[in-house]
C-alpha cells in the first residue's frame, strides 16, 4: 500500500483533534445536533474570498509558510507539475498585513533528504491570489504578491524567500492570536504535554469515541467553516458533519504516534505540533493512521489560550 494523505482539517483534507482530559483542554460536550449546525453560524458577504498561494518549483525542495504556519511542503525528487496551489484562508485571521515565507533546499534524493547544493536549474516562483469561488473564474483571481528566487548559487545549501501582502477578509478569527508564547516555556515539559494531547486523540480514535472527538474539534471547525464559507447545503458544509466523523472513525484500522518526532514551533511561537524531521516523511504529522487502502497523517496544531491554561487544538 503506497497511498497516503496528510489530514489537516475536516472536509477539505479532513482533520480531527485531540480528546484530552482536564489537563489537556477537554471541551464542553458537543451533541450531534450542535456539531451538525456549525455551518448555520457561517456569515456570508457580497464578496467571500479565498486566498491561495500558487507556486512553481524546479529542482529544489521547499516549505511554504503563511504567517509562520506551514502550508505545504515537498521533499520528493523532481519538479512541481506546472503551477500548484494551496488555499490559505485558515491562516489569515483578520484583514491587514500577512507574511509569506518560503524555505528552499537542494532537490531531495530518493531517501527524501535534500542534497548538498542546488543545481543550475533550481528556481522557485510563488504568488498570492484571491477570488470568490462562486463569482470568479480561477484564472481571473487577483494577484496581490509575486516573489521569485534569484539565481540559486549551486554552493548554497539553502535559501529563504520572504514577502508580505495585505489581505481583506470580511471576518475576524481569534485563532492563536491571543495565545501564550510557548517558546518561553520549558521545552521538555511542553513536549510531554503535547504528547499527552496526541495520545488522548489516539485513544479516542481507538475507542471510536465520536462525541469526544466532536467536542474537542468544535471551536476549531467553526473557524474553518467561516474561513471557507462552508454554508448549509453545500458539499463541504457541516450539515452531516457528525456522520462524516463516524464514517472516518469506523474506517481506521490502526492509529499510532510514530517514533522520532520533533516539537515544532509555528505562529511566531504561539503554536506547536509534533512533526517528522527527516527522510521521505519530513514535515508529515506524527500521528499515522491506516485504513484499507491508504495511510493518513493527522496534523494537530496546539496553542495555549492563556499562560497556565491547557493546550488546545487550533488548526
Amino acid at each position: 500500500m503506497n497511498k497516503r494523505s496528510v489530514v489537516l482539517y475536516c472536509f477539505i483534507l479532513t482533520s480531527l483533534s485531540s480528546c484530552g482530559q482536564a489537563k489537556t483542554g477537554q471541551q464542553v460536550p458537543v451533541t450531534r445536533s450542535v456539531y451538525n449546525s456549525i455551518s448555520q453560524s457561517v456569515r456570508t458577504f457580497d464578496y467571500n474570498p479565498t486566498y491561495q498561494v500558487r507556486f512553481t518549483n524546479v529542482s529544489c525542495s521547499y516549505e511554504i509558510f503563511v504567517n509562520d504556519m506551514l502550508v505545504t511542503f515537498s521533499f520528493s525528487p523532481g519538479n512541481t507539475a506546472g503551477e500548484q496551489s494551496a488555499d490559505i484562508p485558515q491562516y489569515i485571521l483578520k484583514s491587514g498585513p500577512q507574511e509569506l515565507k518560503i524555505k528552499l533546499y537542494p532537490e531531495a534524493g530518493g531517501d527524501g533528504n535534500p542534497g548538498n547544493a542546488f543545481n543550475d536549474n533550481s528556481s522557485c516562483t510563488a504568488r498570492i491570489v484571491h477570488g470568490d469561488y462562486e463569482k470568479n473564474i480561477r484564472d481571473n483571481y487577483k494577484e496581490v504578491l509575486k516573489i521569485k528566487s534569484p539565481v540559486l548559487n549551486p554552493g548554497v545549501p539553502g535559501r529563504e524567500l520572504k514577502g508580505s501582502f495585505t489581505a481583506k477578509v470580511p471576518y475576524t478569527l481569534q485563532g492563536w492570536s491571543a495565545g501564550a508564547d510557548l517558546k518561553q516555556e520549558d521545552k521538555a515539559a511542553l513536549t510531554k504535554e503535547v504528547v499527552a494531547v496526541y495520545q488522548q486523540f489516539i485513544k479516542a480514535f481507538e475507542n471510536k469515541d465520536v462525541p469526544a472527538i466532536a467536542s474537542m474539534i468544535y471551536n476549531r471547525e467553526k473557524e474553518i467553516a467561516q474561513a471557507f464559507f462552508f454554508v448549509p447545503g453545500k458539499p463541504n458544509s457541516y450539515d452531516q458533519g457528525w456522520e462524516k466523523l463516524e464514517k472516518e472513525v469506523t474506517a481506521i484500522k490502526s492509529i499510532q504516534l510514530v517514533k522520532g518526532y520533533e516539537l515544532r514551533y509555528s505562529g511566531d511561537g504561539k503554536v506547536v505540533a509534533l512533526l517528522q524531521p527527516k527522510g521521505t516523511d519530513r514535515d508529515y504529522p506524527a500521528i499515522e493512521a491506516e485504513t484499507e487502502d491508504k495511510y493518513s497523517y493527522y496534523a494537530l496544531y496546539l496553542y495555549r489560550p492563556a499562560p497556565g491554561s491547557p493546550l488546545r487544538v487550533i488548526r
